[in-house]
Formats: C-alpha cells, sequence, structure tokens
C-alpha cells in the first residue's frame, strides 16, 4: 500500500472550523434583546388589563403572566455576555427555542378545561400570538438556512394542529376554514422565511465577492509594488556594478601593477601596497555581495512560470531525464509568500528526484480551480517508505511541510519502495 504522509497546516484548520460554524450575525442578539422587552411591556400589560377585566382566570392568567415571566427571563438571558461566552453556540437556539416554545405551548391550557375549549377561542388566541412568533421566524431566517425555518414552521402550526385535532369532535362545513388557518399561518410563515432567508444569503455572497475582490486588488496592488521594487534594484545593481565594482576592480589591477614596479628592497611600500591591495579585494567582495543581495531573484525577476520552467530545464539538464512542465497560460494573481513558497517546495522537489529518485521522467504540474491551486511533482523512481525515511529525506519533508504551513498550504507526500514518488502542495484562498 502507497506511504502517505500529510501536513495540514493549523490555519486550514480553523478556517475550516469557521466554514462549519457560523458566527452569529452582528445586530442579530441585540435586536432579538429589544424584542423581548417589547414582549415583556406587552404581556404584562394584558396580564394587568384582564386580571382588572375578567379576575383571576386560570387559563388567561397561564398564558399572560406565565408569557410575561418567561420573556423576562429570556430579557436577562440575553443581556449577559458570560453565558453566551459559556454556551457559545448553544446560547442563540436555546433563546429562540424558549420565544418560540412557550407561546404555542400555551395553547395546550385550553385542554385542561373542555368548557373553555372552544374553536373560536383558540383560533382568537392563536391570531393573538402572531406578530410574537413572527420574530423568532425572521431571526431563525436571518441566521440559519431554509431548512431550519421549515423546520420552525412545521413545529409552531403542527402544535396548533394538535390542540385543533383534540377540540373538534369533527370538522364541519362552519369549523373547517377555522382549522385551515394554521395553514394559512404556515403559508405566511413560509413566505416571509423564504424571503428574508433569501436576502441574507444574497447579502453574504455579495459580502463574500467584496472580500474577494478587495483582498485581488490588494494582491495586485501589492504585485505592481513589488515588481516596481524589483526593477528599481535591478537599475541599481547594474549601476553600482557598472561604477563601483569596475572602479575596485580596476584599482585592484592597478595595485597588483604597482607591486611589482615597487623595489623589493622597499618594505614600508610594500606593506602600504599590500594593506590596499587587501582593502580593495574586501571592498569588491562586499560589493559584489550587496549587488548578489539586491539584484531580484528569479522569481521576481521572470515570474513564477518562466522561474518554474527554468528550474525544470536545469533539473532534467542536470539528472538527463525528461521533466515536463504543465502550468497554465494565465496564472491568477497570488500572494508573493505563496507564490514563493511554490517556488521552493518545486525547486526542493526537483532537487530530491535528482539526487535520490534515480528516475526515467518526471512531471511538474500546476492546476489552478477557482480559489484553489495544487502543485503535483511526480517522478517514477526508486520511491521510499515515508515512515521509514532516513533522517535527511525526514529533514526535506520537514522543511517542505513548514514551507507550506506558514501560507495556509497542505502538503502530502506518497510514495512506496520501488513506485515512485508524489508530493502535491494544495493551497486554497480563505474565502471566509
Amino acid at each position: 500500500m502507497t506511504g502517505v504522509i500529510t501536513f495540514a497546516s493549523p490555519d486550514c484548520d480553523y478556517v475550516m472550523m469557521k466554514k462549519m460554524k457560523r458566527p452569529i450575525e452582528l445586530g442579530l442578539l441585540r435586536i432579538f434583546r429589544y424584542f423581548t422587552g417589547v414582549a415583556v411591556v406587552y404581556f404584562a400589560i394584558l396580564w394587568g388589563y384582564t386580571l382588572f377585566a375578567a379576575g383571576w382566570e386560570e387559563s388567561v392568567q397561564f398564558q399572560f403572566l406565565g408569557n410575561f415571566v418567561v420573556y423576562l427571563g429570556l430579557y436577562g438571558y440575553l443581556s449577559f455576555p458570560f453565558l453566551e461566552r459559556r454556551l457559545k453556540k448553544l446560547f442563540l437556539p436555546l433563546g429562540l427555542l424558549v420565544a418560540a416554545l412557550f407561546p404555542v405551548i400555551g395553547n395546550f391550557v385550553y385542554l385542561l378545561h373542555p368548557a373553555q375549549a372552544n374553536i373560536f377561542t383558540i383560533i382568537n388566541r392563536s391570531w393573538l400570538w402572531l406578530p410574537i412568533l413572527f420574530v423568532p421566524l425572521v431571526l431563525i431566517a436571518w441566521q440559519y438556512n431554509f431548512k431550519v425555518v421549515l423546520a420552525y414552521i412545521v413545529f409552531t402550526n403542527g402544535l396548533e394542529l394538535i390542540v385543533l385535532f383534540a377540540v373538534l369532535d369533527k370538522f364541519t362545513y362552519e369549523t373547517l376554514p377555522l382549522a385551515s388557518v394554521p395553514f394559512i399561518r404556515a403559508f405566511a410563515f413560509g413566505m416571509v422565511g423564504y424571503i428574508v432567508n433569501t436576502l441574507i444569503e444574497t447579502q453574504r455572497m455579495q459580502n463574500q465577492k467584496l472580500i474577494q475582490i478587495n483582498l485581488r486588488l490588494y494582491q495586485y496592488v501589492n504585485t505592481l509594488e513589488q515588481l516596481a521594487t524589483n526593477r528599481e534594484r535591478n537599475r541599481l545593481a547594474a549601476e553600482l556594478h557598472d561604477t563601483l565594482a569596475h572602479t575596485l576592480s580596476g584599482l585592484s589591477i592597478n595595485l597588483e601593477a604597482i607591486k611589482t614596479v615597487v623595489q623589493p628592497t622597499q618594505v614600508e611600500a610594500q606593506k602600504m601596497l599590500d594593506y590596499s591591495l587587501n582593502t580593495t579585494r574586501l571592498g569588491l567582495d562586499e560589493t559584489r555581495r550587496v549587488l548578489k543581495a539586491l539584484r531580484a531573484g528569479p522569481l521576481e525577476d521572470l515570474g513564477l512560470k518562466l522561474a518554474l520552467h527554468n528550474l525544470v530545464q536545469a533539473a532534467s539538464a542536470r539528472c538527463s531525464i525528461p521533466v515536463l512542465l504543465n502550468c497554465p497560460d494565465q496564472l491568477p494573481v497570488l500572494p508573493m509568500d505563496v507564490e514563493q513558497s511554490i517556488y521552493r517546495i518545486t525547486q526542493e522537489g526537483l532537487e530530491n528526484i535528482v539526487r535520490h529518485a534515480n528516475a526515467s521522467r518526471a512531471e511538474v504540474n500546476v492546476e489552478v480551480k477557482t480559489e484553489k491551486l495544487e502543485l503535483t511533482i511526480y517522478d517514477d523512481g526508486v520511491g521510499f517508505d515515508p515512515g521509514q525515511a532516513p533522517n535527511e529525506e525526514k529533514f526535506g519533508l520537514q522543511g517542505l511541510q513548514e514551507r507550506a504551513a506558514s501560507v495556509g498550504g497542505k502538503l502530502v507526500v506518497e510514495s512506496q519502495p520501488g513506485s515512485g514518488t508524489t508530493v502535491r502542495f494544495i493551497w486554497e484562498r480563505f474565502n471566509d
């Protein structure tokens, strides 16, 4: 079986977690808390009015006083940030469940008093809860997908149907329109939930596209700045080479010529010439070192595709085997550190093929899929067991892994003794 080593960046794991766990939408908790505050005042007024007008009626007190207490507790629940930190992803679903559950359950109180359980009273109270149930519906459609909205619709209106079926002995021509109220409400809930959910999803997509466009614009501007910087560095390097380096080189030759003219007996002059010659040579070496550091590397100077092409040609010439490069003509604008990682991983992979693979052919493939880039380096050489690789190869794989992780990529090495080696680097642009 082919040995496989997979290196994944911690940043990639974090991004995947963020995609799986959508954070609470900005402003949603503030609106939810405002709604519970209004509900507290609403049910307090209804409770006081019914208590003054009709006295203590158990079913009415259970609904109005009970909802007042529940929403007062819910307002306090939403007002303490430490509960959100403690409950994390359960914080919002628990609040929405309480906000939706108690008003619907309140209708079951009529089953305890058959004399009050008439269809007209239940339907009137059912319409009473309509604005109360609309707000959790909008919040759910705002935060979650439409499947959760459908579950909420089935839950709220399904319980209403259960109450109606328990109260009605049979459906008649007079009661049928009243019994259809939950279906009408479910249709209204579905339309509102779908519209809100569609608008929110559209807004999320637009925000995501705007972030991606801004990111690409930033990368484009950064690339232009980098190219301008590299051109200026190359210009300065050329000027320094044509002036300072040539001057120091000519001075060194002149000092060598003067040294041959000076008599050996002139010891002091010989010492001064040797000192001047050594200083000139050190200055020339230091100038060459600075020029080498100042001049742009192959990646900055040629671009990613041409730099990879030169790597492949050099590797093919060194090991005398065909090395193919498959790369799109137009590569997307990538961050400089990602391009640098692709270049260095290819360089290291080709170096391993030249030194260790003993292959008859090799390939370097660059494939771009929307926001995902995949680099594959393959050879049909001797291969190795990734679990029992020599220390030198382990250090090389570790270096590739660190370079891939530094840009949020994933590195996969597949190999088996006698079956070649495949090194795959996968980088995906962060969309979240």
